[in-house]
């Protein structure tokens, strides 16, 4: 299976640190370190951002919660035996 290595936030450029930032007030936590993920696509702003934004639609409000959504995505993570 393909690995991306995982960077710490203080090797991303000063842009994604701003992606960080929006992504503490997003999940209201101040992370040691910003989501796994996070880091990930932040390093490629060329497929990171449109997946951020598509992300920020998908967790608008509609018919079903964000807690709902989130319950989703996790499930879906775990059949696919994503480690994020």
């Amino acid at each position: 299976m393909p690995t991306v290595r995982l960077r710490a936030a203080t090797e991303h450029p000063p842009a994604a640190q701003k992606l960080f930032e929006l992504s503490r007030s997003w999940f209201n936590h101040d992370f040691a370190e910003p989501p796994a993920m996070s880091r990930v696509m932040a390093w490629d702003g060329g497929f990171g951002a449109p997946h951020g934004r598509a992300m920020k639609r998908a967790m608008a409000p509609g018919e079903f919660t964000r807690g709902e959504k989130e319950m989703v995505a996790a499930a879906v993570s775990g059949v696919n035996a994503c480690e994020y």
